[in-house]
């Protein structure tokens, strides 16, 4: 009876395993099942966004187009955005306009121009042969959006061939950081066969700053309560104008070894700027209220005029840097940094007494005042400069070893020996910057 008893146990446990792993077999098969659908959903997926991005680099090659003149590539747009970590310009094609906007972290995007009515108070002035044209609005003039692959040009266009490009695009002040200085190239261009006398300005309708008893510095830190104008030979002193808000900051560089000459600046409320005839209307001292607006200021850039002759083009080059609360923009310190490095290396040079050779020529020190035993002879000082690394290239790296430079050379004692070191490592880093 016992033996029986035993058996039945038995083969109900064995039934009972059985179903149980019957069961667990199910349940995986279903999973596994579910898990074929997940891949084969993830692989359709993937080819889907793979045929997407094909059939859009196929719509975008049908659509590129090519400017001969300037040798790049665009596509139009109607509206475009132009974005890095921390800034953000929006362009508008119909009225040739533009808005640019700063992203400090934890923020909301902070406008460093007036945004009102698709930022129409920002524009560029022509006189074009005596006539004044305002480009953004006047129904004279065709007005183009192009999309580059690294920035964004608005194009300006007479019938008489004239043309005007204003191209936009972000840079970097420290390679470790996201970009925070905007270059502005402004390309005039005559495609016409007749020469033209052209005169040019650019009114920014400043917006960050506004509402401060002080509306604006300049690099010199001067002042600016009220309507103010710096000739060129002013803005040698002065060199940028720089306002500042709670979150933002801007640095309108209006001087430097890679910008333009300004002939004039004027900074004034918005409204009287744009009733200024082309030469007069400016009164010094006059606030930034006016009937029409408290505390509007702006900026009025007004660079040399020139003759333009048949297929001439003319070239103006500006920089404007941003930064976030707490911070100064360092627009200044990019403009200057290739003069200081060149400038470091020269002053390097001639404290050495020292001749830059041809490149295939040996490095000869000029012979020296009194001749001793070793007239004639090279004193050699061999070193080997190892290869340039990525921090190197850093502006604060770079401008470090400047300071190291210049305090060598102020002290009585030079180590000679370090100074060249020095210099051969800031020649190998200008070697590989020039060749990025």
């Amino acid at each position: 009876m016992k033996k029986l008893l035993l058996k039945i146990l038995f083969c109900t446990s064995f039934f009972s395993i059985f179903a149980i792993d019957n069961e667990k077999f199910k349940d995986n098969l279903d999973n596994s099942h579910h898990l074929t659908e997940l891949m084969m959903d993830e692989e359709y997926a993937r080819r889907q966004k793979a045929i997407s991005e094909a059939e859009r680099l196929k719509r975008e090659a049908e659509t590129e187009l090519y400017d001969g003149v300037l040798g790049i590539k665009y596509h139009l747009a109607n509206t475009y955005e132009l974005v890095s970590d921390f800034l953000r310009m929006e362009f508008y094609q119909k009225p040739g306009t533009f808005s640019i906007y700063c992203m400090p972290e934890g923020c909301l995007d902070v406008p460093l121009l007036a945004t009102n009515d698709l930022s129409s108070s920002t524009a560029f002035f022509m006189k074009l042969d005596d006539r004044i044209y305002n480009l953004s609005s006047s129904n004279r003039v065709r007005r183009e959006l192009r999309r580059l692959s690294d920035g964004a040009q608005l194009v300006y266009s007479f019938d008489n061939g004239v043309r005007l490009i204003a191209d936009f695009s972000f840079l970097k002040s420290r390679e470790s950081m996201p970009a925070d200085i905007i270059r502005v190239r402004l390309y005039v261009l005559n495609l016409g066969k007749s020469s033209h006398t052209v005169d040019l300005k650019g009114v920014f309708d400043t917006v960050c700053g506004e509402g401060n008893s002080v509306h604006f510095t300049t690099e010199a830190k001067r002042k600016v309560r009220n309507e103010t104008r710096f000739s060129y030979a002013d803005l040698k002193e002065e060199r940028a104008v720089y306002s500042s808000s709670d979150n933002a900051s801007f640095q309108f560089v209006l001087d430097g070894p890679n910008v333009s000459p300004v002939e004039m600046v004027t900074l004034a409320n918005r409204d009287e700027i744009l009733k200024m005839g082309w030469d007069y209307g400016f009164r010094k001292g006059r606030g930034f209220t006016n009937i029409r607006g408290y505390d509007d200021s702006a900026i009025m850039i007004d660079w040399p005029d020139f003759v333009l002759p048949a297929d001439g083009k003319t070239e103006f080059t500006f920089y404007i840097a941003a930064s976030g609360p707490d911070e100064y923009p360092l627009g200044i310190t990019y403009a200057d940094g290739i003069l200081e490095i060149e400038k470091s290396r020269q002053d390097t040079a001639s404290l050495l007494d020292f001749k830059e050779p041809d490149k295939n020529t040996e490095v000869q020190p000029n012979a020296p005042e009194s001749k001793g035993e070793n007239e004639g002879k090279r004193t050699d000082v061999e070193f080997i400069v190892p290869p340039i690394k990525d921090y190197q290239l850093d502006s604060a790296y770079i401008q470090d070893l400047i300071d190291k430079i210049d305090k060598l050379q102020s002290s009585k004692d030079v180590d000679k020996k370090e100074l060249k070191h020095l210099n051969a490592e800031l020649d190998a880093i200008l070697e590989k910057l020039r060749r990025q």
